[in-house]
């Protein structure tokens, strides 16, 4: 079984998809990638030991809705290998005597983790996401370690999970600004309009002063509102001017960091105040 369509995503993010404007997200190593997990819910490593029982083992995968579990020697603190749903069943079916059935179930669940063991990719921290992605394509996880002791496992949920949330905040990014320049269209319904505010907001520029709302940034958005010559046109529509300009101004800051790559995971006031900020358009466009 092979995951290319993951490998080659991984892949894109690690070499030419990462310098463009519209990329997901810019993470060139593992440790990168490992710190931005920790963000997310279940991010901390679980981990089990040789001489834990297999019962254990599946206890904590259910537990915490794990597939796979990393498998730490006790003896030396390295790591032994991996635990998982696969590797199980196939010591289930090798250990099984088909003369005992019931009974050799119960033996396999008392069996200690030593007896189920797989092999596992192992990267070291440092690697970066293209080794890794080349990985993926044939694994459904890899295995982080630093001078011999394992620092953390990704799987491809951690994976889908970054590029789920980090796709999701472009997108609301993206519907609110298109939200906004239809709002702005809305009130600057005629060329004329549109002429007039444009020049009331950029006379000052000297080049670069935007022809249409299709050349403006997300700031000009802001500026042609909050204009003082254009904002009674916007007022009865946006009602309050100062709470109109505190939430655009803090879209812009939020919205730079991301597209930047300051930020790649929004905390919850982050994302509640996106969302916020969605239906916020949405009850203004009626």
């Amino acid at each position: 079984m092979t995951y290319s369509p993951l490998c080659t995503a991984v892949t894109w993010c690690s070499t030419a998809g990462c310098n463009g404007r519209n990329t997901l997200f810019k993470l060139r190593t593992l440790t990168e990638l490992v710190r931005k997990k920790r963000r997310l819910p279940n991010g901390s490593v679980v981990t089990v030991t040789t001489s834990d029982k297999v019962r254990d083992a599946v206890g904590l995968m259910i537990k915490r809705g794990f597939s796979q579990l990393p498998v730490v020697d006790e003896r030396s603190g390295g790591v032994a290998g991996v635990i998982s749903t696969d590797s199980i069943v196939r010591s289930l079916y090798h250990l099984t005597d088909p003369s005992l059935q019931e009974r050799a179930v119960i033996d396999v669940m008392e069996l200690s983790v030593s007896q189920c063991i797989e092999e596992a990719p192992l990267h070291p921290e440092d690697s970066d996401m293209l080794a890794m992605g080349r990985t993926l394509a044939d694994v459904p996880y890899v295995l982080v370690e630093r001078d011999g002791s394992l620092v953390d496992i990704l799987t491809h949920s951690d994976i889908v999970y970054l590029f789920r949330e980090l796709a999701a905040h472009f997108l609301a990014i993206g519907t609110i600004e298109e939200k906004l320049r239809l709002l702005i269209a809305k009130v600057l319904d005629s060329d004329e309009l549109l002429s007039g505010a444009i020049d009331s907001a950029f006379s000052y520029r000297r080049e670069g002063k935007p022809r249409d709302l299709a050349d403006m940034t997300f700031d000009d958005y802001r500026l042609l509102i909050m204009n003082k010559h254009n904002w009674p046109k916007f007022e009865p529509l946006f009602t309050n001017r100062q709470a109109t300009q505190n939430r655009l101004l803090k879209l812009r800051d939020l919205r730079n960091d991301l597209f930047h790559f300051r930020l790649h995971i929004l905390n919850p006031e982050q994302r509640d105040f996106i969302q916020n900020t969605v239906h916020w358009l949405d009850n203004l466009s009626g």
